[in-house]
């Protein structure tokens, strides 16, 4: 039986859950949440002080509540639908806590990179886009030649299971990024970021010389014998 992917989901339900809170907001109060939680440039490194009404958090911990907050939903939809496609197969690989480090310190440091290129910036970082990127450069390390099992539907009402090659997904993951970002934030992407948290995650996911594991040799024999 499959496991399910814990903390895929929890990271999923997490970021749809900070998005539903942030579009019941007035546009005032959405943009006050991302001052005082999204990464300014300026606070980051010292260069000025938060107003009162928005230091709510230490600037280096919105390297992390940062993560959370997307400023669209074309931006949170490009990074979900890639935490759902290679996180579970990445989880099976290293396990849940890991995942969620890889995610974690991905972000952040894909953040400070980003925040590092422009220091004196009032302008809010956001989003999760980082993370996911540590998450790709992990499942690249990890199981480059890895696939994505779907399952979806055909004539007759019946399912279709296929298998998705995992690293063509990071193309279709950039081009929605650019298009999300690009139209509804109207401000360029954080390529940089998105390269940091890459190479983080590649980092982080070590080397795989434990072989295929339990689920692939699971569905191995699944498909063999059926």
């Amino acid at each position: 039986m499959r496991r399910l992917p814990f903390a895929t989901v929890a990271l999923t339900l997490v970021l749809v859950a900070v998005f539903a809170w942030q579009a019941g907001l007035d546009a005032y109060h959405d943009m006050q949440a991302i001052l005082a939680l999204g990464v300014v440039p300026a606070h980051l490194w010292g260069l000025s002080t938060p107003p009162p009404q928005i230091d709510l958090v230490p600037p280096a911990a919105t390297l992390v509540t940062a993560q959370l907050l997307h400023g669209g939903f074309g931006h949170l939809l490009g990074n979900v639908v890639a935490l759902l496609f290679v996180g579970p197969p990445l989880e099976a690989r290293v396990g849940a806590l890991r995942l969620a480090a890889i995610f974690a310190v991905a972000g952040a440091i894909g953040l400070a990179v980003e925040a590092a290129t422009t220091p004196g910036s009032s302008v809010p970082i956001l989003g999760a886009s980082a993370s996911v990127a540590g998450l790709i450069g992990a499942v690249a390390r990890r199981d480059p030649h890895g696939r994505v099992r779907l399952t979806v539907p055909r004539r007759g009402f019946r399912l279709r299971r296929l298998e998705v090659p995992i690293l063509p997904l990071v193309a279709v993951w950039l081009v929605v990024q650019v298009a999300g970002i690009a139209f509804e934030q109207g401000e360029p992407v954080a390529f940089l970021a998105h390269a940091a948290g890459f190479v983080v995650g590649a980092l982080l996911a070590g080397s795989d010389r434990r072989g295929p594991n339990v689920v692939e040799l699971q569905e191995r024999r699944r498909d063999r014998d059926g």
